[in-house]
């Protein structure tokens, strides 16, 4: 059985965390703090528990934040297999009208769609390094701070990172490929990216079992 809490403050060192038997009950308490607060919605079952909503700042100097969906709760098996989880984030989506997301240490537009668009369902990435397909990024745009190479993100973001500060990721621009290796530059989301990231390991994958099959 689900149960929600909400944290009041996650820039406190002590934190005040009330729990709830229904997601109404636990938006209301959330919606009820100041959008100051680095307040946070999260769902519990048994032991375990994960954030679904954070209050973040989009910007540095911004006094107040905005309410962010937590996308971590994809990375784990339990937690994204669970049919009741994918209905309470899709509910918060609603009610707090989401824009953003808070994906692997950035802040993202909100996905609008499950599945590439039409344009981008044969394409892959090609990446700098063999295997590693975050390489295949060359820019990245920032909110704020503008067109970035992957290196300089890198210097600036992922190290000594202030773990309640993230940058605000609106574009990639990647090198990419198309079914028959032609080489194709991409300007895609940082949500298709990450799409693109997935389908590139998948046809990694499946061309070693094809290679493995005729051996």
């Amino acid at each position: 059985m689900l149960q929600f809490y909400v944290v009041d403050n996650l820039w406190e060192g002590t934190l005040n965390t009330s729990h709830f038997h229904s997601l109404s009950d636990a938006v209301r308490a959330y919606k009820a703090l100041p959008a100051a607060n680095r307040k946070t919605l999260g769902v519990q079952r048994g032991i375990d528990a994960i954030d679904l909503i954070q209050c973040l700042p989009l910007f540095p100097n911004d006094r107040e934040g905005e309410d962010v969906m937590v996308l971590r709760f994809l990375e784990f098996p339990m937690w994204k297999s669970a049919p009741q989880i994918m209905e309470a984030a899709q509910e918060l989506a609603s009610r707090l009208h989401i824009r953003y997301c808070l994906f692997h240490q950035c802040v993202i537009p909100a996905p609008d769609r499950d599945k590439l668009p039409r344009a981008l369902r044969d394409r892959y990435l090609w990446p700098d390094e063999p295997g590693d397909f975050y390489t295949a990024a060359q820019w990245i745009y920032v909110a704020g701070d503008g067109r970035l190479s992957a290196a300089e993100f890198k210097r600036r973001y992922r190290t000594g990172q202030n773990a309640f500060q993230y940058p605000l990721v609106v574009q990639i621009s990647a090198c990419g490929m198309d079914s028959r290796g032609n080489y194709k530059s991409l300007q895609v989301s940082p949500w298709e990216f990450h799409q693109l990231i997935q389908r590139s390991k998948e046809r990694v994958d499946q061309n070693k079992n094809e290679k493995r099959n005729l051996k």
